[in-house]
């Protein structure tokens, strides 16, 4: 089983629009940089590009079906052996899912929040973007720690802890690791994500809390960086990525093992890389960037990133591809015409949307089918394996769905709610709701 469990970084609920409707919770807590925020801009800035983070939304999806396949390498020799077989070197680095996860949610904050933050801190801006960020991330995860949490006392009736949450190390479930959990700081605690969280994927929620209670004052320096030439600012997302893409197994700064705090130094790369790639695309107008060329530029990074690890083969030397995430996301954003229309299709932009929930539900599924599986009375044969991985399957998209609309989004909406936004009286419209 693999031991390195990886989650879902929570980014903004929905991206802003091009024409959003006031109260739609697609534009809420965004201002959008064709809003009537720009009157408050100064002209250079108004005339800035506009990123669309509907064909992000598309690319998150995508992201987190590589990292279920990666974790679904439980069920490689059910029906899904094909998809293997086919898909086996990309899939074996589906670890990188995360990393693109990270850059993506460096990329949308810093293009939600950039403006709002920026110019200078106040209490009162930085207290709403972590309470927005809180309210996204905090109820479903809380909700998913609850279920795990019962799922491993239940398990460590018959199992050792360790052996029963599949990691190398034992979770804590003491009162004082509850409220790590619950806090969402148990990965500040130690130097390696494994055993960190009650359920594998639930390290990185921790990684990416912590970013984001930096990003107020992160964002004082991206701001007065905010008019970078898009060269400069591409070339600095690569510069950023460097550290986390070639110190470790297999690669140019070569190590044995995974490195103290890797998970550090991967959320930190990753996040400010995603920050200067969304100032690049900000700033596409300066160097006359045809939006043309956007669609067929991502295409072409994509492939070269698919036929790249393939090449590489394993985990390890795949890890390189890293440094081309910025450019594939801020082509992506820019990207218009047909493949525009293509990542906004309904089916992926609601799986982009329900990720995050889906991160959080996933490893249960596998958990149940790998000890139904151990345990089955004189072992399960072909049939029995893949009645209950098609069993699984089924049962994680349902409770994805439940999540989400039932728990994730109610629950943000509300907790929204508590808190008014400085300003709303004072600009109309949902650049300043």
């Amino acid at each position: 089983m693999v031991n390195r469990m990886i989650s879902v970084i929570a980014p903004p609920h929905r991206a802003p629009t091009a024409n959003p409707v006031p109260g739609n919770p697609a534009t809420d807590g965004a201002r959008s940089l064709g809003s009537k925020a720009e009157n408050h801009l100064p002209k250079s800035e108004a005339r800035q590009s506009r990123p669309d983070l509907a064909t992000l939304t598309a690319l998150r999806f995508v992201a987190a079906l590589w990292v279920v396949l990666f974790h679904l390498q439980a069920m490689q020799n059910t029906f899904l052996s094909p998809v293997y077989e086919l898909f086996r070197p990309v899939v074996a680095n589906g670890d990188l899912g995360v990393d693109v996860f990270f850059v993506l949610s460096g990329f949308i904050i810093t293009y939600t929040y950039l403006d709002r933050l920026g110019p200078r801190f106040r209490w009162r801006a930085a207290g709403e973007f972590v309470w927005a960020r809180f309210a996204r991330m905090w109820p479903a995860f809380a909700l998913v720690v609850g279920v795990l949490g019962l799922w491993l006392v239940y398990g460590s009736a018959q199992e050792s802890v360790r052996e029963w949450s599949l990691q190398t190390q034992a979770p804590d479930l003491s009162p004082w690791g509850l409220a790590k959990q619950l806090l969402m700081m148990h990965l500040w605690f130690q130097a390696g994500t494994d055993g960190a969280s009650w359920f594998g994927p639930g390290w990185t929620v921790s990684a990416e809390w912590l970013a984001y209670l930096a990003f107020p004052l992160v964002a004082l320096v991206l701001y007065r960086l905010r008019r970078l030439h898009p060269a400069l600012a591409l070339a600095a997302s690569v510069l950023v990525l460097l550290p986390a893409a070639i110190w470790g197994p297999d690669l140019p700064i070569a190590a044995d093992d995974h490195q103290p705090y890797e998970w550090l130094l991967r959320i930190v790369c990753c996040f400010i890389a995603g920050a200067f790639a969304c100032i690049a695309a900000r700033n596409a107008d300066r160097v006359k960037f045809n939006p043309a060329l956007a669609g067929p530029g991502a295409l072409l990074t994509a492939t070269a990133v698919v036929v790249f690890l393939a090449t590489a083969g394993k985990p390890g030397p795949g890890r390189l591809a890293v440094l081309a995430f910025p450019l594939l996301i801020a082509l992506l954003a820019l990207t218009r015409g047909r493949l525009r229309s293509a990542l906004s299709a309904r089916w992926l932009q609601y799986g982009g949307h329900s990720s995050y929930s889906l991160y959080l539900v996933h490893m249960f599924f596998i958990y149940l089918f790998y000890w139904v599986i151990r345990d089955w009375p004189n072992g399960a044969g072909p049939v029995a394996e893949n009645v209950l991985a098609a069993a699984c399957l089924l049962a994680m998209a349902m409770a994805t769905h439940v999540l989400f609309k039932y728990v994730e989004e109610p629950a943000r909406l509300r907790l929204r709610a508590l808190v008014p936004k400085a300003g709303a009286a004072r600009v109309a419209g949902p650049g300043g709701t």
